[in-house]
């Protein structure tokens, strides 16, 4: 065994996105992998049906603490939450070349819930938010 996972074990890994992500309708389920050095709060989301697809991931709360998405009780349902332990919220990055201009779409997170391994992405009503929340103050 050359310590690759098996393909069973990486969809055993997959979150199931019933709509896909706005723009990708047809990529359904992700595998979210570790960046080196990103620990919880960057991560990797690659597409299992469309290989080159992947996004950055950021915790939003790390970068945002007063970050509070109001995230409706339908789509809460549809992903089997029952209690706020089962909902991780994360934001799609965009990091360009110059990793200081990177920014986080905070209009629409992404939602988990690691028990379900379901997930979608939501737009949310609030205009605090936007889709271009840079990551970094400029100097």
């Amino acid at each position: 065994m050359d310590g690759t996972p098996a393909r069973s074990e990486v969809e055993a890994k997959a979150f199931a996105f019933d709509h896909g992500l706005f723009g990708f309708p047809s990529a359904k389920r992700f595998v979210i992998a570790d960046i080196p050095g990103g620990g919880d709060v960057i991560k990797q989301m690659i597409a299992l049906d469309e290989p080159d697809l992947a996004f950055t991931l950021v915790d939003p709360f790390v970068f945002f603490p007063d970050y509070a998405p109001d995230i409706p009780e339908a789509d809460l349902q549809e992903l089997g939450v029952t209690g706020p332990d089962q909902v991780v919220v994360m934001a799609i990055a965009n990091v360009p070349a110059a990793v200081e201009e990177a920014t986080a779409n905070l209009k629409a997170p992404v939602v988990f819930n690691p028990h379900t391994r379901r997930a979608r992405q939501v737009i949310l009503s609030d205009d605090r938010y936007t889709t271009r929340h840079r990551l970094f103050p400029r100097k």
